[in-house]
Formats: structure tokens, C-alpha cells, sequence
């Protein structure tokens, strides 16, 4: 029997900014349908809410600690994949996939092929330039690119996992021509200054997401042309919340609360199923192994819902998620576990916070002022206070919870071999530095700086 093809697609910095989950200003109709054809995650939550290591544990099944993907891998930064780690295109490949990626990646630098065949991308001269130094085509090219190679899939060809990165809708806005959007009015979250600039800033939000969702129109209509779309895989998410404040950055639910679709009718994933178990992003290799039939390895730390796809009266695979931010620069090195009803985050490195709502420009002047220590536990019960706003941590009637949770993150703390139990992480910048102290250096070499 032919293995089903898989359509993976992945935004920057989206969270749950499409009209299907409750953002009524937002328009995103062709996400909208795809929601209602297949299924929706109505509590999916990423690993980071940062890029790198949110992908690369929704690439790899494995947490940032146990894959070495604990920050960016871009310069300074610098963190890589360890050696012997597999993500989802070398899976694939080694089970007769043809792997294709459209765009962009952000789980290796731009030379690393992972484990792919082809890489197509349209970024040129005129295109976008990351820090990086890699090209990056606009939603609308990468569509484009993606369309052309449907259309000339045969029917004996190997089936195929193609893998498309859109940039949007990361900041700047605006940078693919698409401008703001505020058509159905913007909704600035309670945790942001309402002003003028917040407002402009959400516009702007929206206008790249209705480009993105007219890129994903695309694919799925050629996807249908080509009469692919009954076997084959659909998978849309992104890799952590907007760009705001409480988002991205942060463990707060603005900034781990995914958008996570999925559509397959040939395998009964259909119909507009909403799924309300708690998933994490270190569970989607896992179940798509296991819906193609293929063995899950044993390294795997995500734990499979594809149960629930086949029978939608399945028990959750999970009662608890989990996730980290590593501090580099300015943030806060942060764990936390989150259950439906509370989340309790621990903090590992000092900063502040601000008391009420802060400015998209960063942290206003006001509320500098009113700026407090960022406390080294933090609790929050979800359903009286879904914003996070109001910190229960030292409640007396919250201990036991509190107790619990704590025992739980450091459970899993133990079981990926986070290296905060042994003191402050460090950074691939700092052992660069550790391992030339000292050394011999002279000529051109004594001015490259670290790392040279």
C-alpha cells in the first residue's frame, strides 16, 4: 500500500492569530477552511517561544536539551543539533520519501541540507536577507515554487514529504509588500498598551497573515489539482506566539499557544474535528510516524496522538506541557509546566518585569517606573486568569499546587539532562571562548575575534 505524501507547513511568529481560534479581526479564510476540513488543535502549545529551539524539537520529537537546540542558530549564538540527532526529513528520507524544502528552515545553518533532497527557494538579490546572509522568498514565491512541483508529481514517483517555511509573518511587517489590515477593526490584547502604535503594529500583524493565508490558498488549491489532495498529509503550525509584548520571549500562553492543523481524508482525518487534549509540538513526529506506519524510535520524547485521529473518544496523551526559554542578550532563563488549569514558571536568571500593560515599542517609560523583580516562581490559574496577569505563587491555598507542579518540572528537568541542574547554561559563544583561553594567537588570526 502507498504511503500517504506530507505537506508540513510552518510560519514565523503567528501563535494563534488566525480567525479560527477566536481572532475574529484576523482574516485567514483558506486556514479558516482548512480547519474545517480536517482538524484543530484547540490546545497546542510549542516547546519555545523562540525559533530555533520550537523547531527543532517539532522537527526532531526530541526537547531543545536532549537535541542541543537551546537557543538561535544564527551569529552569535551559534547552537547546533548534536551529532546523531534526526530530524523528520532524515526520517523520511530513510523510509523511501522523496524530502523536499521550500524556502527556509531554521533548525540548521542554510549549508546544512538536514536530510533533503532538494531545496527550493526563489530568494534572490531583490529578496529578503536574514541575518543569517540567507535569501528568503515571500509567502507568495514560495506558493508559486511549491504549485509547480505538484503539478508535475507523477503517479510513480516515491511519495513525498515537502516542507515549506514561510517567513511571514515575522517582523517587519510589510517587508513582502503586503499591507496592513484592519478591515475588521484590530483587537489589541489587554496585556499591551491600546494606543496608536499598538494598533498600527496589530495592523500590520494582520496584513501578513491575510498575505500568508493567501499562500497557503494556493498550495492547497494546487494540491487539489493535482488530485493529491485525498492521500496526503496536511500539517499547518508555527513555531511560537506574535511579536508582542507577554508573547514572544516569553512562557506565557501569548508566547507558546500555538495554531496546529491538520487535514488528511484518506486516513479520516476530515470533517472540521476539534481535538481539546493537551498537545505539544514534541509530539508531531511521533504521530506522523505512527499514521504512516513507520516505527517510532525509541529516543523519541513526544508522545503520539495520532489514537485520537482515528477515534476521536481516545484519551489524552499527555495531562501536562512543557517548555523553555534559554536567556541570551536581554531574556529571562525560564522553565515552566502547564496543565489546563494552572501554570507554574520557574525563572533561573534575573530581570524585571513590568506591573500592567506594556508598549509594542518596548517597555514604556511608565512602566520601567513601575517595574518590579521578576519573582523566581511564578503561578497562574489559567481559567480565573487566562492573561496571566496575577501572580498566585505565594497564595497559601495554591502550595499544594504549587508543590506538585514543581515536582513535575523538575521531573522532567532530570529526564532531558537540563544543564540548568548543574548551574548557568552556556552558550556555544562562551565555550568558543573558554577553549581559546589561553592559546597561542598571533598575526591575522589574533583579529578575528572569538571563535576564529
Amino acid at each position: 500500500m502507498r504511503s500517504p505524501n506530507i505537506l508540513f507547513m510552518t510560519s514565523h511568529d503567528t501563535g494563534d492569530w488566525l480567525s479560527c481560534y477566536g481572532h475574529r479581526t484576523v482574516r485567514s479564510p483558506h486556514l479558516d477552511a482548512l480547519a474545517a476540513q480536517g482538524c484543530r488543535f484547540s490546545d497546542a502549545f510549542c516547546t519555545s517561544p523562540v525559533c530555533t529551539p520550537s523547531r527543532g524539537a517539532m522537527m526532531t520529537g526530541r526537547y531543545p536539551q536532549s537535541n542541543g537546540l537551546m537557543g538561535l542558530i544564527q551569529t552569535p549564538y551559534r547552537w547546533r543539533l548534536r551529532p546523531g540527532q534526526r530530524h523528520l526529513s532524515h526520517l523520511l528520507s530513510g523510509h523511501g520519501y522523496h524530502t523536499v524544502l521550500f524556502n527556509h528552515q531554521h533548525e540548521a545553518p542554510c549549508d546544512d541540507p538536514l536530510g533533503f533532497h532538494e531545496h527550493r527557494a526563489r530568494g534572490g538579490p531583490e529578496s529578503y536577507r536574514l541575518r543569517t546572509g540567507e535569501r528568503i522568498a515571500t509567502a507568495e514565491q514560495t506558493a508559486e515554487d511549491v504549485a509547480e512541483f505538484l503539478a508535475r508529481r507523477g503517479p510513480e514517483e516515491p511519495p513525498f514529504y515537502a516542507q515549506v517555511g514561510f517567513f511571514e509573518t515575522h517582523t517587519p511587517y510589510g517587508w513582502n509588500g503586503a499591507p496592513p489590515d484592519d478591515g475588521r477593526g484590530v483587537a489589541v490584547p489587554p496585556y499591551v498598551t491600546d494606543n496608536a502604535d499598538a494598533r498600527r503594529h496589530v495592523a500590520g500583524l494582520q496584513g501578513a497573515i491575510r498575505s500568508l493565508d493567501r499562500a497557503v490558498g494556493r498550495i492547497l488549491g494546487a494540491l487539489s489539482e493535482a488530485g493529491l489532495d485525498g492521500d496526503t498529509i496536511v500539517v499547518f503550525t508555527t513555531d511560537h506566539g506574535v511579536e508582542l509584548p507577554h508573547c514572544k520571549w516569553e512562557l506565557y500562553d501569548g508566547g507558546i499557544h500555538t495554531a496546529l492543523l491538520m487535514r488528511w481524508p484518506g486516513g479520516g482525518v476530515s470533517g472540521g474535528a476539534v481535538c481539546g487534549h493537551l498537545v505539544s509540538h514534541v509530539d508531531l513526529v511521533p504521530t506522523i510516524l505512527e499514521l504512516i506506519d513507520r516505527p517510532v524510535p525509541q529516543d523519541i520524547e513526544g508522545r503520539s496522538f495520532a489514537e485520537f485521529l482515528r477515534d476521536s473518544t481516545a484519551p489524552p496523551a499527555r495531562d501536562a506541557i512543557f517548555a523553555m526559554m534559554h536567556r541570551h542578550d536581554r531574556w529571562v532563563e525560564s522553565r515552566c509546566v502547564r496543565t489546563r488549569h494552572y501554570k507554574l514558571i520557574r525563572n533561573y536568571s534575573p530581570s524585571r518585569m513590568p506591573d500592567g500593560a506594556v508598549s509594542v515599542g518596548g517597555v514604556s517609560t511608565l512602566a520601567w517606573s513601575a517595574a518590579r523583580e521578576r519573582p523566581v516562581v511564578e503561578l497562574y490559574d489559567l481559567l480565573a486568569d487566562p492573561y496571566e496577569m496575577s501572580n498566585i505563587a505565594g497564595t497559601p491555598g495554591h502550595r499544594q499546587v504549587r508543590d506538585d507542579l514543581d515536582a513535575r518540572l523538575a521531573n522532567w528537568l532530570r529526564a532531558v539532562e537540563d544543564p540548568l541542574l548543574h548551574g548557568p547554561v552556556a552558550c556555544p559563544y562562551y565555550q568558543m571562548a573558554a577553549e581559546n583561553l589561553g592559546r597561542p594567537r598571533t598575526g591575522a588570526s589574533a583579529r578575528q575575534g572569538p571563535g576564529a
